[in-house]
């Protein structure tokens, strides 16, 4: 017989059997989810509210950190990101980002009164007014992007407390008043973005102390004054940025050590002197320095196939290239220099380019008349030979220049986007409304910073200069989203459009719109230049380059103008047949009226006068 287990072994077993039983009569209640801090909650419902955000009643009655997105898709974001505390069970909204929102015009207060706020994306919305000094109580933030925005005013002193940024976006507004100084106290950026404003200069020196920069692009900046002082051994900064920023004088003959800069653009500025300095950046992925006053030669070393290198509108700049590699091609504009090119381009090449330069410029084979389809095949009107459109499909790189010498003419390109690569030849299959030569807005040439397109041989007298634009690049399902896109032109260096946009000036997007100018040719040289000025989308939401776009250039003499592409005639409004048959039969009638009515009067007429005469004749008889 098996012995018995001990009696208090067996009274254990049966008080853990007991206990067993009751906890599956009565469990215990699941952890509780955290839930939004109500302060918090309240902010976000006020800011939404206020930027018609709703949702219908979803942001009114959901918990906000449940939740956390709303409206997501390509053109648009609204979300939040939140922390949350398991001991206390309450959750803060450390990220909010709404982009792509152009109904949205202010600021709320609320906005302020989420404190915890770690991130704040605004970007690309339509945000008028000034920057509230309220700003001062994110007192967290990292990341603070409101570009491409209306916002005005200035940069107000209270976001000198905002020490902690690390990421600052503020291009593509109407802020004004110095660059402030007192950013160079957010030594934690490293990422810093100031482009396409009303700022002034000059850069401050003390912005050496941002010693954590990744990425720096400064622009736009009016006045002058600036110094290449402030760039301190930034170990970490692969794009340096600094077109038009008014710096002037000589480069420093030891520039600081950047190991690892990728991208160097210092274009637009007025700095002259020997460019050898800039050899120490020989390893750099892209180097862009035209519209200063460099002088010297060019070092070959600085000439390599792997490159970009744009020394362009360097007038003072001079020297030879190097022979090309066999089967290799330089990624070089040297056009408005005197760099001697005749190692590497034919005479007739050598001649066009002297053209430009304004010198050594002969050109026998005058022409009044000149159209080029760009970034597109050759074309030539129905029934007008004498309209061709010439092709403009050349490859052209980061940078690079094309010179037709049978047609007399030249395309020059600058890509001066550090963030993204954009083709220089777009096209689409959508069908361009309202015209008779849809197929020539059907293709564009684009560039991220500079296209110039130069007619040479013209003789002289006045022109009519027609550019042809139709937005194929911004998708059609941003029609009423955040896509703009914003440039210049100038011809014969003289502006004639700022800030324009295509998709605005035609009235939507895949539309085409012309525009014509009149020019006095002195020289035989037509120049027209489009630009990016800073302003307009680059990141939509993620990132992208909208600089200039062209569809076809005309230049021809006022007095005998080929409307050519003609707009199409409008087509006839259909009648109903039933309207028409009424119409005709309301004629009709309307006829016979009137012709019954003069009987009726002029028989009335006739009675009267027999009636008369009687009456003269015979007066007893009434």
């Amino acid at each position: 017989m098996a012995p018995s287990p001990p009696a208090p072994l067996l009274l254990l077993l049966l008080a853990l059997t007991g206990l067993a039983v009751a906890v599956a009569q009565f469990p215990f209640p699941p952890p509780q989810q955290p839930t939004t801090n109500a302060s918090d909650a309240d902010a976000l419902r006020a800011v939404f509210r206020r930027w018609g955000l709703e949702n219908g009643t979803t942001v009114a009655s959901e918990d906000p950190c449940r939740k956390r997105v709303w409206f997501p898709s390509f053109a648009t974001n609204a979300s939040i990101d939140c922390s949350c505390d398991g001991s206390t069970g309450q959750c803060r909204i450390t990220h909010l980002n709404v982009t792509g929102y152009l109904n949205l015009t202010e600021i709320p207060p609320a906005l302020f009164n989420l404190t915890e706020l770690v991130s704040l994306d605004l970007s690309s919305n339509n945000l008028t007014g000034p920057i509230p000094p309220e700003i001062a109580n994110l007192s967290k933030l990292e990341t603070w992007h409101f570009n491409n925005n209306q916002l005005d005013g200035s940069f107000p002193n209270e976001a000198s407390h905002l020490t902690g940024l690390q990421s600052l976006w503020m291009f593509d507004n109407y802020i004004e008043g110095t660059l402030p100084e007192f950013i160079a106290n957010f030594t934690n950026l490293t990422d810093l973005r100031i482009y396409g404003m009303k700022l002034q200069g000059p850069i401050p020196n003390n912005f050496s102390n941002l010693i954590n920069l990744e990425t720096l692009m400064l622009g736009d900046l009016d006045g002058g004054n600036s110094t290449l002082e402030f760039i301190a051994s930034w170990a970490n900064l692969s794009t340096l940025s600094l077109r038009k920023c008014g710096i002037s004088g000589q480069l420093p003959n030891v520039l600081p050590n950047l190991p690892n800069l990728k991208y160097l653009d210092l274009g637009s500025n007025n700095l002259s002197g020997p460019i050898e300095p800039l050899l120490s950046y020989r390893s750099s992925g892209q180097l862009y320095i035209s519209g200063n006053n460099f002088s010297g030669n060019l070092p070959s070393e600085m000439v390599q196939s792997s490159r970009p290198l744009d020394v362009s509108y360097n007038p003072f700049l001079n020297g030879s290239l190097p022979n090309n590699p066999a089967g290799q091609k330089w990624s070089i504009n040297y056009i408005g220099t005197s760099i001697d090119a005749s190692r590497t381009i034919n005479s007739e090449n050598l001649t066009l380019l002297n053209c430009l330069n304004m010198k050594e410029c002969n050109y026998n084979n005058l022409i009044t008349s000149f159209s080029v389809n760009c970034g597109g095949k050759q074309m030539t009107y129905p029934d007008s030979s004498s309209n061709m459109f010439y092709d403009d499909t050349s490859e052209l790189g980061a940078v690079g220049f094309h010179v037709n010498t049978d047609r007399q003419w030249v395309v020059s390109q600058v890509g001066s986007d550090p963030l993204s690569d954009s083709p220089g030849i777009v096209n689409t299959t959508q069908v361009i409304p309202g015209i008779d030569m849809p197929e020539l807005y059907q293709t564009a040439r684009t560039s991220r910073s500079d296209l110039w397109y130069y007619v040479v041989g013209l003789s002289k007298g006045r022109y009519t200069v027609q550019l042809f634009f139709a937005e194929i690049v911004i998708q059609r399902e941003l029609n009423n989203g955040p896509g703009r896109r914003s440039f210049n032109i100038d011809i014969q260096d003289q502006n004639i459009r700022t800030d324009f946009d295509i998709s605005k000036e035609a009235g939507g997007l895949g539309r085409p719109t012309n525009i014509t100018h009149e020019v006095t040719i002195e020289n035989s040289v037509l120049k027209i230049h489009l630009y990016w000025n800073g302003r307009g989308t680059r990141r939509i939401p993620y990132e992208g380059a909208y600089g200039p776009l062209v569809s076809a250039i005309r230049v021809f003499p006022p007095e005998n103008p080929i409307n050519s592409p003609p707009p199409a005639q409008p087509e006839p409004v259909p009648q109903d047949n039933n309207n028409k048959d009424n119409k005709r039969r309301g004629v009709v009638a309307g006829i016979a009226a009137l012709c019954i009515a003069a009987a009726v009067i002029s028989s009335s007429v006739v009675y009267l006068w027999w009636k008369w005469v009687s009456l003269v004749k015979h007066p007893n008889s009434w």
